[in-house]
């Protein structure tokens, strides 16, 4: 990507960060000197060209349907700044033609932009979820940790990862096939989505393994949510028939880790000590 184009996808992308009302009443602040600058300069001097700033900023952040009632709102504007400043056409008809021509431009420009946006946001999503199951990635995961661990560091706040492996899911996946395995998968991600608040984060590490990062909770804060987790996986295995159970690590964080994969393979080493004593369990511990 050129460095013009990096900066206006910059600039579209900070969009997102405005609020829908304050996005609306920026344009439009927009659009009215822009009409203004039309009725002063008169008609000779155009400055149609300008409008595409608030159209595209509507578009890209309020999507097609708002780029489109923009793009007309727009080319109403300019066609009666215009007229106010003296412009005089042959018929209405021409009048109407042009105004309907700018807004094809502007509409043009309006479906470019949401289908850009939409092509880039599948990139993403593609580029940070596990193309099965869609949960968050290694890499991915390990992004958002670290940031949130550093966070959870400076506020003194705790935070509980937990390391969740499947018992038996070899078995299942080799005596019901793939297409039941993946369906597995697929099961587990809902069920702890189900459980878990917009505030945490869910990522598929290996086949069958799986990490929460739990923000802003200590043990006993974090047991709740596990315990409860954990009997909702276990429903869902039992509804489908499917003779699987979960071995799950816990560990509460008081100080920071020196990495994130510091921070998972002491999870990870819980886990394994469910194993050991016959799975199907949860182990939890502290970090200090």
């Amino acid at each position: 990507m050129k460095s013009s184009e990096f900066r206006i996808y910059r600039f579209l992308t900070s969009l997102e960060a405005i609020s829908k009302g304050g996005l609306i009443a920026i344009a439009l602040g927009i659009v009215s000197i822009l009409g203004t600058i039309d009725y002063i300069t008169g008609f000779e001097l155009s400055s149609s060209f300008f409008y595409l700033i608030p159209v595209a900023m509507i578009a890209w952040a309020g999507g097609r349907e708002s780029g489109l009632i923009f793009s007309a709102l727009c080319a109403v504007v300019w066609f009666t700044s215009n007229l106010l400043s003296g412009q005089n056409v042959s018929s209405p008809f021409v009048g109407i033609w042009n105004t309907l021509i700018r807004f094809g431009f502007y509409a043009v420009v309006t479906i470019l932009l949401t289908e850009l946006r939409h092509a880039l946001e599948e990139e993403r999503l593609l580029a940070n979820t596990d193309p099965l199951t869609g949960a968050l990635n290694r890499r991915s995961f390990n992004e958002i940790a670290e940031k949130k661990m550093i966070h959870a560091e400076v506020n003194r706040r705790p935070y509980t990862m937990v390391y969740i492996d499947l018992d038996n899911f070899k078995t299942v996946n080799d005596a019901l096939g793939h297409a039941t395995g993946d369906l597995v998968l697929k099961t587990v991600v809902d069920a702890i989505h189900a459980q878990i608040r917009n505030t945490d984060f869910l990522a598929r590490l290996g086949g069958d393994e799986f990490a929460v990062l739990l923000m802003d909770l200590d043990q006993n804060h974090a047991k709740i949510i596990v315990q409860r987790l954990h009997s909702s996986l276990l429903e869902k295995m039992t509804e489908n028939e499917w003779e699987i159970t979960f071995s799950i690590g816990v560990l509460t964080v008081l100080s920071m880790p020196e990495s994130v994969d510091k921070l998972v393979n002491m999870t990870d080493a819980l886990m394994y000590e469910v194993k050991g004593k016959g799975k199907d369990a949860v182990q939890y511990s502290v970090f200090e």
